[in-house]
Order: structure tokens, then C-alpha cells, then sequence
């Protein structure tokens, strides 16, 4: 019973370490899947950002639904 332990301490260490090295190497690029000059995340702030406004619209008005004894 105690091999059995060891081995599945073993196991889930290794497929720990393993998921860990995979995750870093994809964070930084190891694996080559990941593009250098890529824009995304990099802002130009040389450039004027547009600007977008919503303006919201009117509230709408709706007949009251509640029945009275008179209907």
C-alpha cells in the first residue's frame, strides 16, 4: 500500500511539473507559437485614441398593467 502512495505522489508531481513547464513556456514564448511583433498589447501613444460617447435614450412610458375591481 505504501508503493502504491509513493507512486501516486510520483505521478501527480510529475503531470504538476510538466502542466508548469508547458504554462511557462507558453507565457514566454518558448515554444515558438507566439508571435514578437504582434500589436496586440501594444498601444501607440503617439496616436490620438478615438473617442466613442453613448448617449443613452429617453426612458419610455408604459401604460400601468394593474387591473382595478372596475374592469
Amino acid at each position: 500500500m505504501e508503493r502504491r502512495k509513493l507512486w501516486a505522489t510520483a505521478g501527480v508531481l510529475s503531470i504538476s511539473a510538466f502542466a508548469t513547464t508547458v504554462g511557462l513556456g507558453a507565457s514566454f514564448g518558448l515554444f515558438g507559437v507566439t508571435e514578437p511583433q504582434s500589436p496586440i498589447g501594444h498601444l501607440d501613444t503617439r496616436r490620438p485614441a478615438a473617442e466613442v460617447r453613448v448617449v443613452p435614450s429617453p426612458p419610455t412610458t408604459v401604460a400601468s398593467a394593474v387591473r382595478t375591481a372596475d374592469d
